[in-house]
């Protein structure tokens, strides 16, 4: 009888599925502000730091050269009018919509001169926009995929959300592309 307990049991567990690398959800809020929540889904992180720089809010990890940050962007009076009440008039835009985002830490990348290859993805309607593009360093053998995720999850608040990678391969590029496909606001 306990022989088959015990060949019953190694029957099962053979069948089930044993992945160390399952997908674990991550979420991320702006603290203290309700309606500010976004997830997303990698089996590359085990945690996040998270540390205040001035008024925003900042979540970053590392794993195997793969580095993944979310950054609460927190809008000042100014900012708010210049990026979004401004554009907003001038094509009768939304209230909320990840172009706003998109737009500003598009034109505003420190690493502007060195992107290559930029494309975009994903409209001002959704509930995010998406952008991917290399850093090259001229005369240097140095490449860096990056990809980015955008949304406005409040009318004063921006989310960027930054994968990046040197020496990328394709299946660690379709890993990135899977985590911004991951990507959701908690509503």
């Amino acid at each position: 009888m306990l022989s088959k307990i015990f060949l019953a049991l190694v029957t099962m567990f053979s069948i089930l599925p044993f992945n160390s690398n399952q997908k674990k959800v991550f979420d991320f809020a702006y603290p203290k502000r309700k309606g500010t929540e976004i997830t997303l889904s990698a089996e590359h992180f085990k945690a996040f730091t998270k540390e205040w720089r001035g008024s925003d809010y900042y979540y970053y990890t590392e794993s195997d050269g793969l580095i993944c940050s979310v950054l609460f962007y927190k809008l000042n009076n100014n900012e708010r009018k210049e990026l979004i009440d401004v554009p907003k008039a001038a094509i009768g835009g939304p209230e909320k919509s990840p172009a706003y985002p998109y737009s500003y830490f598009k034109n505003y990348s420190n690493l502007k001169s060195m992107e290559r290859n930029d494309s975009t993805w994903g409209g001002p309607t959704d509930d995010f926009m998406f952008r991917q593009n290399d850093v090259v360093l001229e005369g240097t053998q140095f490449s860096q995929k990056n990809m980015y995720g955008y949304a406005m999850v409040d009318k004063d608040l921006f989310v960027n959300i930054h994968l990046s990678k040197t020496a990328c391969s394709n299946s660690d590029s379709t890993e990135m592309v899977d985590i911004l496909k991951s990507l959701t606001i908690k509503k």
